[in-house]
């Protein structure tokens, strides 16, 4: 390796990187002679005076391409090891293997002059300081970005012309097999007449979604074989979807054609890291190739054409219906607003005849045809968020953050301190290891061999806290001040806003709320409280409850609740008024409204069967006291003699507060009083007191 006399003591003080990376998964898994290879220039920076516990390998990047930094962690983290002078020399086996675009490229050579790091591969160590060797290091980047083209472009040539010839062999779709003569129809007979009928569905009801509720009604499932993964090769009967019959209707190979470049990549779609994305679906005329007959066929391509116009017809009339609004809605939280049972995006849904909007959660409805997992009124929502917004303006929110910035100051310096006494801690040990070494015997090999180790093993341990301590010295946190000019500012603002609200447009209102506030995650309980999670800007997370109307509780914990108070209140004699007060105290709410009220109260009364006590005592249901009535017969007159008797004061008693009426003791002495009083061989009559418990 040509360069050596490049290295100096300053290198050899830091880190040796050694860069290990492979293009694809393939290469992983097949061609793992490169890894070695790649893993054995450890032992090159060990003889050039690196030891064991310096020299690391960066092996993150395994499977992915160098076309781009992004998706490359491995990278990224080498990268900025160098920026904080932590590296001494990256090695790679070449210098594709670190990079081969060139603006990541020069990047890193830039970082590495000026944090004085060194670069080296099989053919030698460069410093990139140096304009030969930064010259040199700059042509091998731009060849490397050269040959990936060039790699790239025989590669699809070859790829193009084979699919022109219907050669390149590609995953064939469920229902077809490609087998060593070639393809055809699966032989699972099962599979086969699955596949027909649901392109007789679709002949019969046009609709893909007609096709899917079709298919859930009648419990038929999909087949699919899997092409990775688990089970891989085998067939899967999975519940339909809009997606998976969709993908079975537009596929060309069911009407025995072979297609290629249905989907192209497109540049400014693809997410970093991902080489799958960016695909666009293309119209037939910008496929690169289509062979009629090239397969059997479920259909022929007359009626595949006809299919596709009629799925292609189905979209213009749905946004033809779904016509954006020509006026911007009320919901605050457009966009924002995630369910919190699937995490899919929830849409607003406008009900315009009564004035109210909701959240809604349609995915699982959309595209599998079950139950909608949630649908929120959002009034409530939106005023607990805002709420929330203006709170998140208020001075004392303000006083927190400076407060907070406060401790985190303190808490920086408490570890800087702490920090520092490792240091120092670990240079005595390394120190009291360097002269157990020097004061051994030197022939006594074993002992000195395991001196030195544990000797460079304390020296390394406090080069690392050292480290640690730069690294929290240069980069302390920032005391957060603000002006008073500022801070009154936000005061004026977290005053006159919610003042200004109501008269501000809900784009404007929208706008502001989304200067502090990311997303938004909503999850309802049986009993209508929904939890709010607030994610604000910086990533901090707030929580919070809200009560909303329910329209309805049947089955519900709290319907239960609530008709067991109700029990509960009517066993001791309360009326329905009386109780719809003390639900009222106790926050319990009705469905569809704020407040119980009589009415609703004797509903829930009536329907599930609770007698009030008066009439539990009229019909005589009573084991220890009569009613009025039940005394009447037994006397052989009517009760309303009795009632005048009472009215005139010849009976003395009193009304159950229990029962709200009046009650004799279930006691034979009784009766022979009250037909005394008939027969006026008394005048007066005292009941005592009715005993409940017996």
């Amino acid at each position: 390796m040509n360069g050596i006399a490049k290295i100096h003591s300053r290198h050899l003080d830091r880190q040796a990187i050694v860069y290990l990376r492979q293009s694809s998964t393939k290469q992983v898994l097949q061609n793992q002679e490169s890894a070695r290879n790649q893993r054995a220039l450890t032992d090159r920076l060990r003889e050039l005076g690196w030891n064991d516990a310096q020299v690391s390998v960066v092996d993150e990047d395994q499977g992915k391409s160098a076309a781009q930094s992004a998706g490359r962690e491995g990278f990224q983290k080498l990268a900025a090891d160098v920026g904080l002078g932590r590296v001494g020399i990256i090695v790679g086996y070449e210098v594709s293997r670190l990079s081969r675009n060139c603006a990541d490229w020069h990047q890193l050579l830039e970082l590495c002059a000026v944090f004085d790091t060194l670069i080296g591969d099989v053919d030698g160590i460069y410093h990139p300081r140096d304009f030969n060797d930064r010259l040199l290091l700059g042509l091998k980047g731009t060849m490397s970005a050269a040959e990936l083209h060039s790699l790239r472009l025989r590669l699809d040539a070859g790829r193009l012309s084979k699919a022109r010839r219907g050669e390149l062999i590609q995953h064939v779709p469920t229902g077809l097999v490609r087998t060593a003569e070639g393809v055809i129809l699966d032989p699972d007979e099962s599979i086969r007449q699955r596949i027909h009928l649901v392109f007789e569905k679709f002949w019969e009801l046009s609709s893909i979604r007609q096709v899917m509720l079709y298919f859930l009604r009648n419990e038929l499932q999909l087949p699919r074989r899997q092409t990775s993964g688990l089970y891989a090769g085998q067939v899967l009967w999975k519940d339909p979807s809009a997606a998976a019959l969709g993908s079975i209707l537009k596929n060309p190979a069911y009407a025995g054609a072979f297609a290629y470049g249905r989907r192209q990549a497109v540049a400014t779609r693809k997410i970093p890291g991902r080489p799958a994305t960016g695909r666009i679906r293309q119209q037939q005329s910008d496929w690169l190739a289509l062979i009629h007959d090239a397969w059997p066929a479920y259909i022929s391509w007359k009626v595949h054409e006809e299919i596709q116009q009629r799925i292609s017809q189905n979209a213009d009339r749905m946004k033809e219906q779904c016509r954006p609004r020509s006026t911007p809605g009320k919901a605050l939280l457009i966009g924002l607003v995630r369910c919190g049972k699937c995490g899919c995006r929830m849409s607003v849904s406008y009900k315009n005849r009564e004035g109210r909007y909701q959240y809604c959660c349609q995915s699982a409805q959309k595209h599998y045809g079950k139950r909608t997992c949630q649908y929120l009124s959002a009034e409530e929502i939106d005023v607990a968020v805002t709420d929330a917004f203006f709170e998140a303006l208020q001075p004392a929110e303000i006083d927190v953050l400076e407060q907070h910035s406060r401790q985190q100051a303190d808490q920086h310096q408490q570890l800087v301190r702490e920090q520092a006494r490792d240091v120092q801690r670990l240079e005595y040990a390394a120190h009291r290891a360097e002269q157990q070494y020097d004061n051994v015997d030197p022939t006594n090999r074993l002992i000195t061999a395991t001196l030195e180790t544990k000797w460079e093993s304390a020296l390394h341990a406090v080069n690392s806290a050292r480290e640690r301590l730069e690294d929290s010295r240069r980069e302390p946190p920032v005391e957060i001040n603000i002006p008073m000019p500022l801070r009154e500012a936000f005061a004026d603002a977290g005053k006159q806003l919610p003042e200004l609200w109501k008269g501000l447009s809900p784009t404007t209102r929208r706008a502001l709320v989304r200067t502090l506030i990311t997303g938004i995650n909503l999850l309802r309980d049986p009993d209508g409280v929904v939890q709010i999670r607030v994610v604000w800007k910086g990533r901090l997370v707030t929580e919070q409850k809200t009560r909303l109307r329910s329209f309805s509780l049947r089955g519900t914990d709290l319907e239960q609740r609530t008709v067991d108070r109700i029990r509960e209140l009517s066993s001791r004699g309360l009326n329905s008024e009386a109780i719809a007060n003390e639900l009222n105290t106790e926050e319990l709410m009705p469905c569809r409204g704020e407040r119980f009220t009589e009415i609703i109260v004797t509903k829930l009364r009536r329907r599930f069967g609770i007698v009030s006590n008066p009439a539990i005592a009229r019909r005589g249901n009573l084991s220890f006291a009569w009613t009025l009535s039940e005394v009447a017969r037994q006397i052989n007159r009517h009760p309303s003699w009795i009632s005048r008797q009472i009215h005139n004061g010849r009976v003395t008693i009193s009304v159950d507060a229990t029962y709200g009426c009046y009650l004799f003791p279930k006691d034979e002495s009784i009766i022979e009083s009250m037909k005394a009083l008939r027969d006026q061989k008394t005048s007066h009559v005292k009941v005592p007191k009715v005993q409940k418990n017996g």
